[in-house]
């Protein structure tokens, strides 16, 4: 990467410096032009003519040498204008209204640079105290650039943990956030560059001293505790008669250490043959658990993602199989030459309670005397809200108009547990002449207390004598979930 630049999409924030910045304007101009990740600038000097026969030449040597090193092919490449030798790649991720932008000039796996910006972005959260907006970013512009510099170096990504960085760029004081503010409103919020004082100096040593690039050493906490939060995803297509038609399950294990010394720790799953794909933090001995299914290792200081895994279909059936699908939805529409009927019914499988429930049924333009009644679903409780419902426990419906004039019939529930009673939406509405059927009506829904995939930790233990206290720890399970359902 020859720099970074944050960007909205008319003016510059905030940006480092490039090496050649007539091509990185260029590159820059680019992106914003686009809302790609990856962008192509062609070469601003193209290569002219050339000897067809020598490039053949070239390229049967380089078939010949094939077990060379890889430095001398990239050479190769740059030699015959590739990505370092003419043209300029240019990657983004867009977040909250903001570009964060890289020229990249030399041969490089897009994922690196994408996957550096997007911690750069939670880098600057951690930070700053609420979103990452164009003016946050600009009142702490005293902190992004040192965060910049010890974040990437020659180029090349040195350093994202934000428990790490807070040991070398000191994060902003509240307090003297709250004194400035009311002693004039001063801008900005006076963050530490680098570590100030005997104990800022100290950590920062024993951070480059450390064995562990992730942990300083000398680390002491009062209490010491490790809490796990466990969050799945799903995400599902299915038909009319709730068969599954295809889906994808993801988990992400966070984790919040505030652990003292130099720990070292073994967690287990109660199946570990649950677990597919498994992708974890540096800090993780990958050969442990490839042998035997045992995840390993010594944690930062602070928060940080531990693993994360996904199950992708066909083997999300395998899992789901445990529990059944999460929920059961459905719909049966009508449409005539002058109108339709929707009749939609819902039941929660889950072995703990859905919560905040939302369903998108798009009926088309025109619609009008749309009516509906509610039915079924948990049972009155004295505190149950109303709204547009006959019964308290099948929740609320209304409707909406996007942007493009299509209404949409939106019914939300707070709370369905397994063994209520059926919710029930059914109505009916006036349409154009010509109207469609809607193809496919959209769920969301969370669990708050479970996941999808059967997935459970069964032990997190300090490994032998690493160190002698008692650890309070914790396991949080909870699930999101997203669905399409067709309705043809």
């Amino acid at each position: 990467m020859e720099g970074v630049s944050i960007y909205t999409d008319s003016h510059k924030v905030i940006s480092t410096q490039y090496p050649n910045p007539l091509r990185a304007i260029l590159a820059i101009d680019t992106a914003l032009a686009t809302s790609n990740s990856v962008a192509w600038v062609p070469s601003l000097h193209p290569r002219v003519g050339g000897d067809d026969s020598d490039e053949s030449d070239e390229d049967d040597d380089e078939d010949e040498e094939g077990e060379q090193d890889g430095w001398a092919q990239k050479g190769r490449r740059k030699a015959h204008g590739g990505a370092a030798g003419g043209g300029l790649a240019v990657v983004q991720v867009i977040r909250n209204g903001l570009r964060f932008i890289a020229p990249i000039s030399s041969d490089v796996d897009p994922v690196v640079p994408l996957t550096f910006l997007s911690k750069l972005h939670e880098v600057l959260e951690s930070y700053i105290d609420g979103p990452v907006t164009e003016s946050s970013v600009k009142d702490h512009f005293d902190l992004v650039l040192p965060l910049l510099e010890e974040m990437l170096a020659s180029g090349r990504p040195v350093l994202t943990a934000s428990s790490q960085l807070k040991e070398l760029v000191l994060p902003p004081s509240k307090a003297f956030a709250k004194v400035a503010s009311a002693a004039g409103g001063i801008v900005g919020s006076s963050a530490g560059i680098g570590p100030t004082g005997p104990a800022g100096a100290a950590n920062a040593t024993a951070l480059i001293s450390s064995p562990l690039p992730w942990r300083r050493t000398g680390i002491k906490h009062s209490a010491n505790e490790i809490y796990l939060d466990v969050t799945e995803s799903i995400s599902l297509i299915l038909s009319p008669t709730a068969q599954i038609i295809s889906g994808s399950l993801s988990g992400s294990i966070a984790c919040r250490s505030r652990l003292s010394g130099m720990p070292d720790l073994n967690m287990t799953f109660a199946d570990p043959s649950l677990v597919d794909d498994l992708a974890v933090h540096s800090c993780v001995r990958t050969g442990r658990w490839k042998k035997d299914k045992v995840v390993s290792f010594v944690p930062p200081d602070g928060k940080f993602t531990l693993a994360t895994y996904t199950v992708p279909y066909p083997s999300a059936t395998k899992a789901l199989s445990l529990l059944g699908l999460p929920l059961t939805l459905k719909p049966v529409l009508t449409q005539g030459p002058v109108g339709g009927t929707f009749h939609l019914s819902l039941t929660a499988n889950t072995p703990t309670p859905l919560t905040n429930i939302r369903i998108r049924l798009p009926l088309g333009r025109g619609i009008t005397g749309l009516t509906g009644a509610t039915s079924g679903g948990a049972f009155p409780s004295p505190n149950a809200s109303s709204g547009k419902s006959a019964t308290p426990g099948a929740g609320r419906w209304d409707t909406e108009v996007d942007t493009e004039g299509f209404s949409v019939l939106v019914w939300d529930l707070e709370e369905l547990r397994n063994g209520d009673r059926v919710a029930v939406l059914s109505g009916q509405f006036l349409t154009p002449p010509g109207a469609r059927s809607s193809p496919a009506l959209t769920v969301t829904f969370d669990c708050p207390d479970s996941g999808f995939s059967g997935v459970r930790i069964a032990a997190l233990k300090i490994a032998g004598n690493s160190e002698q206290y008692t650890v309070y720890k914790g396991v949080r399970m909870r699930g999101k979930g997203e669905a399409e359902v067709r309705c043809l």
